[in-house]
């Protein structure tokens, strides 16, 4: 399972961040390894003497690099959007066969994406 964006901010809010944990300790205890690229963290990383739960939650996920920006700006094009790192999750789904744990279901159905909304 790929997490975007949202699933790491939303460790900073305390009703979701149950929600969330709830959801990566079953991914665990399936054998899951949540994983992410480089530009979803740089997106949400900001305090992590703050962000305790996010600097967890990074350490038991695989990152990967952004991706090929040639095809994550085809991707782009064809779902007419301009967010690159949704398009690099797309992308990564797309290689690695799987689906995006998202807060943001829209922008996912857009670019054609196997998805799970959070």
């Amino acid at each position: 399972m790929i997490l975007d964006a949202g699933v790491f901010i939303g460790l900073d809010n305390p009703s979701r961040r149950r929600v969330i944990l709830a959801l990566m300790r079953r991914m665990q205890a399936e054998g899951v390894t949540p994983t992410t690229n480089e530009a979803v963290l740089a997106q949400a990383w900001r305090d992590p003497s703050k962000q305790v739960p996010m600097a967890k939650l990074v350490k038991a996920t695989t990152v990967y690099p952004f991706g090929d920006p040639r095809a994550i700006g085809r991707r782009c094009a064809i779902a007419e959007t301009s967010d690159v790192v949704d398009a690099s999750l797309a992308v990564l789904a797309d290689q690695r066969g799987l689906s995006i744990l998202t807060t943001d279901p829209d922008d996912m159905a857009r670019l054609g994406v196997a998805f799970q909304e959070i």
